[in-house]
């Protein structure tokens, strides 16, 4: 099983989500309002640094894993300078 964090703007939330749900993923948990800075810039939500990240978070099969961030590597590239979507795979011990 792999854990995918899914690190994307709030305006593209929508379009993620939909994604997952094209690859039958149905369980998913997301944390809203997720400052930071990386390669794209500072979003802080703030005057002199706008936007916000999304943060959402799946469990799937390893299997799975590959089908979907290919998924999410093709529209990522489809996104607009400065709407990074950055996706990491982790490895789960145990589900319960």
């Amino acid at each position: 099983m792999k854990m995918l964090m899914i690190i994307c703007p709030e305006t593209r939330q929508q379009e993620v989500r939909a994604i997952i749900a094209k690859h039958d993923v149905r369980g998913y948990s997301e944390i809203q309002n997720v400052l930071g800075e990386g390669t794209t810039g500072k979003h802080l939500g703030t005057h002199l640094w706008p936007g916000k990240s999304v943060l959402i978070f799946t469990v799937v099969a390893s299997a799975k894993k590959d089908e979907l961030v290919q998924a999410l590597k093709e529209y990522n590239e489809s996104l607009l300078a400065g709407e990074g979507l950055r996706v990491f795979a982790l490895p789960v011990e145990a589900i319960f």
